[in-house]
């Protein structure tokens, strides 16, 4: 018990420590710590995420002995889905693919590029990356049934750590190599959070206190209230995370789910001319309503996510409501000034 305790201290300490760490970053550095973080994780993930395959198939067997394994232990694993189960897939596919085309984070990197070309540059690397580590981490996940079988739903959130903790006591370059690796993901959990953190920050200091609250207040106000606030936001945010409401999958999954609701906003936005605002916050916000309640409600009709049907209803309000709103002449003449930009 005093061990599992010293433990849970342990823990506590790290978050704290991580957390104290991305606010410095994020307050002093901006988006460059986001930029130096992204690269060193980036390589850090992709070595350390193909040494821990190769450590995998040398010490708990392959692929095909794991399938072979499951096919005997689990049969459900492997076995082809129903049709709600597939439908229930392409819903999540369809979900992902929406949400993380509007992250707002990653919508701000691509403005914090230096150039149009260190722009293409990086996203023709980013195309073809996220395959190849996301593979991996499947086939890892599959030697994972034969090498910590009879999971919990819950206890297999933690499969990638309990292989590599096992193959880092094996010799010292494996046990050197998962420091590597978990220094990767530490630093692709503080630099998503740190962009969010700068994403907030910038939403309350420009869109909310530097045109509702303070109209002549200066940019350092600006974004010194923004910082203050987000820092603030983030202390809450502390006990979330050491009172998880949820696995880290559903987490993700309603993260996405309540996200695409601003798709419209985007997506409509950047093709329909005649789009209003008032009509998009009113579908963004029946949309949330819907989603948000059908998710923690567990309702998932036909298999399809809370999400996707939040945002049926919530682009027919956006559409609707946008035939019905009129927009003025000062609406049309900043919208041609902000396209011809």
């Amino acid at each position: 018990m005093n061990s599992f305790n010293q433990y849970n201290v342990e823990i506590t300490k790290g978050k704290i420590f991580f957390v104290t760490i991305m606010i410095i970053c994020g307050w002093l550095c901006g988006m460059c710590s986001v930029a130096y973080t992204n690269t060193m994780q980036g390589i850090a993930l992709f070595v350390g995420v193909i040494i821990l395959f190769i450590g995998s198939v040398i010490y708990f067997g392959s692929v095909g002995e794991a399938t072979e394994f499951a096919s005997r232990v689990s049969p459900e694993k492997i076995g082809v889905p129903g049709f709600e189960g597939v439908v229930s897939w392409f819903s999540m596919l369809i979900l992902v693919t929406i949400g993380a085309a509007i992250y707002p984070h990653a919508i701000q990197r691509i403005y914090a590029a230096g150039s149009e070309l260190n722009l293409k540059r990086s996203l023709t690397w980013m195309a073809w990356a996220p395959f190849l580590t996301s593979d991996v981490v499947f086939l890892i996940g599959i030697i994972g049934i034969k090498a910590f079988p009879g999971l919990s739903e819950a206890d297999s959130e933690q499969l990638v750590g309990m292989m590599a903790n096992h193959i880092a006591t094996q010799n010292g370059f494996f046990y050197w190599a998962m420091i590597i690796l978990f220094g990767g993901i530490i630093a692709a959990i503080v630099s998503t959070a740190d962009s969010v953190l700068l994403t907030l920050s910038s939403v309350i200091s420009k869109d909310i206190y530097g045109r509702y609250l303070n109209k002549d207040a200066s940019d350092q106000k600006q974004i010194k209230v923004g910082k203050t606030i987000g820092v603030l936001v983030v202390i809450g945010l502390l006990y979330l995370a050491w009172n998880p409401p949820a696995t880290l999958y559903r987490i993700f999954i309603l993260k996405f789910e309540l996200l695409i609701q601003v798709a419209p906003a985007f997506i409509l936005g950047i093709y329909w001319k005649n789009l209003h605002a008032k009509a998009v916050f009113i579908g963004m916000l029946i949309g949330t309503i819907i989603a948000a309640y059908m998710a923690f409600n567990g309702l998932k009709p036909f298999g399809i996510a809370s999400g996707l049907w939040g945002l049926g209803v919530n682009t027919i309000f956006a559409v609707a409501l946008s035939f019905y709103f009129k927009q003025t002449k000062e609406e049309k003449v900043r919208l041609e000034e902000t396209l011809t930009v």
